[in-house]
């Protein structure tokens, strides 16, 4: 039987009144991670526990279900399975079965995992939504554990000299996983200000991290500083610094330029180009749409291969075949 999927600030099946990760608040909606501009004050929302936990209490769902990875529920005559998706903690992919048809919408993901950890599962599909942040062929990071290792020695050569390291992350998500991936080395961190809560919310979500101070006048040296990459108030105050942008548009030099950093490394929370293609034959699936980022391109060098593939944001309403 046919059912429409519907882009409208966001992915829709309403024949089963499910939103994925709209840019608006709707009465029920899946909630794929806890970054800003994924998470809204829905009705309800559909989430894994640890996002719930990371999402501050005044941008929280009104009422929310949350479902643990490889649980499953039913919705009306279809179930939802949510799956890790390698981005953050507590992101995940969903899975929507319905007649014996398949949906996977990844919301953002990442494959290739730093610290010896295994790739991201990707489940078995007939129909994918891919996010696509990355989707243009320049876009190749390298291998994250090689990138991990430069990071640190890099923060390590300016500590000897007496420089303070100052690494430009994301404050939710990519800051602390920085610092779990740079432990393993005897660092200690002073977090900018904004990075702080959600250092926080991190740990209170189940994932306990290496010891750290927010960043202050009177915080002791010796230590790498995180801050975002945006607003360098505080950076400014260290007296002698350097500092590294740690993101995958590092390979965008343009971008990377805007911020001024001493140094750039691609270590991104979201799949690559290749990884993207990866994603893509992994589901298996015949039938791909694109969301985020550089959808058109994606889904262009996707039908060059000869697999059926459109950017679902220039559509404004698809049906598939669910």
């Amino acid at each position: 039987m046919t059912r429409e999927v519907v882009w409208d600030h966001g992915v829709s099946l309403p024949e089963h009144r499910l939103w994925l990760d709209p840019l608006v608040v709707r009465t029920f909606a899946f909630i794929s991670h806890a970054h800003t501009d994924h998470a809204r004050r829905h009705k309800e929302a559909l989430l894994t526990p640890q996002t719930l936990a990371l999402i501050p209490e005044s941008r929280r769902p009104r009422g929310w279900r949350m479902l643990g990875y490889h649980e499953t529920m039913r919705r009306g005559q279809a179930s939802v399975t949510l799956h890790p998706a390698g981005h953050m903690l507590g992101s995940a992919q969903l899975l929507f079965e319905h007649h014996g048809t398949t949906l996977l919408y990844t919301g953002d993901i990442k494959l290739r995992q730093p610290g010896g950890a295994p790739p991201t599962f990707v489940p078995r599909a007939d129909v994918l939504i891919l996010e696509t942040t990355y989707g243009r062929p320049h876009f190749r990071f390298g291998d994250p554990d090689s990138t991990v290792e430069a990071i640190a020695t890099w923060c390590r050569r300016a500590l000897d000299s007496r420089v303070t390291p100052v690494l430009l992350c994301h404050a939710l998500g990519k800051t602390e996983e920085m610092m779990l991936a740079l432990a393993p080395y005897g660092f200690s961190f002073a977090l900018e200000k904004r990075c702080a809560p959600c250092a926080r919310e991190y740990a209170n979500a189940g994932r306990p991290l290496p010891d750290w101070v927010e960043l202050d006048a009177d915080s002791p040296g010796g230590r790498v500083v995180i801050a975002p990459p945006s607003g360098k108030d505080e950076v400014r105050r260290l007296g002698r610094y350097r500092t590294a942008l740690v993101s995958g548009w590092a390979k965008d030099a343009e971008f990377a330029r805007l911020f001024g950093a001493d140094a750039t490394f691609d270590l991104s929370d979201h799949c690559d180009f290749d990884e993207l293609m990866e994603v893509v034959e992994r589901s298996g699936a015949d039938q791909v749409y694109t969301v985020h980022g550089y959808t058109a391109d994606f889904a262009r060098h996707l039908r060059k291969k000869g697999i059926r593939a459109s950017a679902l944001e220039a559509t404004e309403q698809l049906a598939l075949a669910l």
